[in-house]
């Protein structure tokens, strides 16, 4: 049975390639079955066989998607050509979704106890403090063949509270009372891109991307009276990976996933009137890596 379905393939594989034809996609979602005899910069020209009758057309770029050249004796071999790309588009993406923290928090959870919390409450807390509200940006030139550069911008937002009772620090007092932080990373750096349309119009398209800039640390810290801000930068790392689906020859619909990586060496502290740097040691390095997973819409503009 194995046997017969890989001869059933290499046939299939065969069929395709001896009668296989040139195809022309247009901006419409139309497929053009044909020969392509020339190709120019704002145009391509191709014969249609109808019942033994050649019939020669041509279209101008504009209206073209994409175009594959099938195997010949004066073509390259399973070439696929993007239309509207061959001297640049711009590509514009929003995406909006979650992440989760990938570093561990079984020693700031350990310390949180010491403090006067319980240790389901402190489990709690991190819990709560490692998943948030993800957000990004970016901006992208695609040169020929779906490769591209351009720069992006990433947001990640958590926040958590819990409550205990904490000693004053007076030998005397123990206060009940909450201990709560508000924590911001941005991420701005440039990326280098790459597109690969799939399927038989190409409405679907698989995509990556990897960038490197500077990310930046914020955590609004709220203990007894104290209002504590913590602030930080360091470079980071992003890779994503995604899928697009096209709305639109403009709009297209977009799903995500990313890895962000940074780790913070170095604080600032201030209470709003006097302000502390900080080197961290190396085992209380605060590490910024999430995963995140996002939806979005695209926007291109250009031929």
């Amino acid at each position: 049975m194995k046997r017969n379905l890989l001869i059933a393939l290499m046939l299939a594989g065969f069929v395709q390639v001896i009668s296989g034809q040139d195809r022309i996609i247009t901006i419409n979602h139309d497929t053009i079955d044909c020969r392509i005899t020339r190709i120019a910069r704002d145009a391509v020209c191709f014969d249609i066989m109808t019942k033994g009758v050649k019939t020669s057309g041509q279209l101008p770029a504009s209206e073209i998607y994409s175009y594959n050249i099938m195997p010949s004796s004066v073509q390259e071999r399973g070439t696929r050509y993007t239309a509207g790309i061959a001297t640049g588009r711009l590509r514009l993406g929003l995406n909006g979704g979650s992440g989760y923290i990938l570093s561990s928090t079984d020693d700031a959870e350990n310390e949180l106890i010491a403090m006067g919390v319980s240790g389901l409450k402190a489990e709690a807390y991190y819990r709560d403090l490692k998943t948030g509200f993800s957000g990004s940006a970016d901006a992208t030139w695609v040169f020929s063949f779906g490769y591209g550069a351009g720069i992006r911008y990433r947001f990640f937002n958590t926040a958590a509270v819990t409550e205990g009772s904490f000693d004053a620090g007076d030998g005397i007092n123990i206060l009940f009372c909450d201990y709560r932080e508000n924590i911001f990373t941005n991420y701005a750096g440039v990326s280098l891109f790459y597109q690969e349309p799939v399927g038989k119009k190409e409405q679907f398209s698989l995509y990556s991307s990897l960038s490197l800039g500077m990310a930046f640390y914020l955590n609004m810290l709220e203990f007894f009276t104290d209002n504590l801000v913590i602030t930080g930068n360091a470079p980071g790392m992003d890779g994503t990976i995604g899928i697009e689906c096209r709305l639109t020859p403009v709009i297209s619909a977009a799903a995500e996933a990313s890895v962000f990586a940074a780790t913070l060496k170095k604080i600032e502290i201030t209470d709003g009137e006097q302000k502390e740097s900080v080197e961290l040691p190396e085992e209380n390095y605060e590490n910024l890596s999430r995963m995140e997973f996002t939806l979005g819409i695209r926007f291109y503009f250009g031929k």
